[in-house]
């Protein structure tokens, strides 16, 4: 592998695990120009763009990170460290507006053909929903009893604000009072809730949608439950690019989609707009292998070992029942 360089040390720093990393300015950096090294950065924020932008003028590689979407026990805002992480050569899985490394995965990849991985993605399945393993695994027990009645009802996801994945999730054309809308008058007679995000709950981000515009007829949910927990409750879920849709989708649900997700445009999802890329049906579980298996490294930060997706369900589980989560 080339060299790796990157501006940010806050990204050095969190994948130092998963990638030996050199520091750089963009001064230095300029020196690299007729060098073989590959630029680093983080999805679409200012390293990541810039990592881009350095591999076109030099007609070199880059390399955008995230994180994966088993990502740790706590936030990663509260600074809880990382069990995964996804790395791209060709875009990031949440921008909709070009090709990505996941992409192309999922356009091309002969899963007919490989039968252990597909059996690896449905035990992984199960063990996520029977043991609520979700991107953050901290959640405090919360009483949902007052969702355990018999009338149907339809969740409506709310994200953070200036969310990268809105933006280049194709979702800025539609607002959160067009989705709220746009589910009460598909649903007559069905109860519509409304979930905020858990960081805006923290106080640690705002929120897509002013609440002032919200409903009265509409519930808003402030409980920071566990997604696999909180949507057991509901039938349909109306989303923009949220990684709880997919979520919804382990869980048989229906899912609504106002943007473009990694997940939409496969047929899985009931989708707002088109995707001339995506060019074949799959199911989830082939979605479901291709982000959590193919896409994503994993690694125990706190054995420092590499491991895989079971062995990450394993180890998660394992550090909830020490802590009683």
């Amino acid at each position: 592998m080339d060299r790796l360089i990157s501006l940010s040390s806050p990204l050095i720093e969190n994948s130092k695990y998963f990638l030996n990393i050199e520091k750089t300015t963009f001064l230095k950096s300029l020196k690299y120009i007729f060098s073989k090294v590959t630029f680093v950065g983080w999805g679409r924020k200012k390293s990541g763009l810039w990592a881009t932008q350095m591999a076109k003028l030099t007609r070199g590689d880059f390399l955008l990170l995230e994180d994966g979407l088993i990502r740790s026990l706590g936030l990663g805002v509260e600074g809880s460290p990382s069990f995964s992480m996804v790395q791209d050569n060709v875009g990031i899985y949440y921008d909709a507006t070009t090709p990505s490394k996941l992409e192309n995965i999922l356009n091309s990849y002969d899963f007919n053909h490989d039968k252990e991985l597909m059996q690896i993605a449905k035990e992984a399945r199960e063990k996520i929903i029977e043991y609520k393993i979700s991107k953050y695994n901290n959640f405090k027990k919360v009483d949902l009893s007052y969702l355990n009645n018999k009338r149907a009802k339809v969740l409506i996801i709310a994200q953070t604000y200036g969310d990268s994945s809105l933006k280049y999730g194709l979702a800025e054309n539609f607002t959160t009072k067009e989705i709220i809308e746009d589910a009460i008058r598909d649903n007559p007679h069905v109860e519509v809730y409304i979930k905020i995000h858990p960081d805006v709950l923290l106080g640690k981000k705002k929120s897509d949608i002013d609440l002032e515009q919200i409903p009265k007829t509409c519930h808003i949910l402030t409980d920071n439950a566990n997604p696999l927990v909180l949507l057991k409750y509901f039938n349909k879920v109306y989303t923009k690019t949220s990684g709880m849709g997919f979520e919804a989708l382990l869980l048989n649900r229906e899912v609504h989609c106002y943007g473009m997700p990694f997940y939409a445009g496969w047929g899985v999802t009931i989708d707002k707009l088109k995707a001339p890329r995506r060019q074949r049906m799959l199911t989830v579980n082939e979605i479901f292998a291709s982000m959590y298996i193919l896409y994503t490294t994993y690694y125990n930060p706190y054995t420092h070992k590499k491991i895989d997706l079971l062995e990450t369900i394993e180890s998660i589980v394992s550090h909830q029942n020490k802590h009683n989560f």
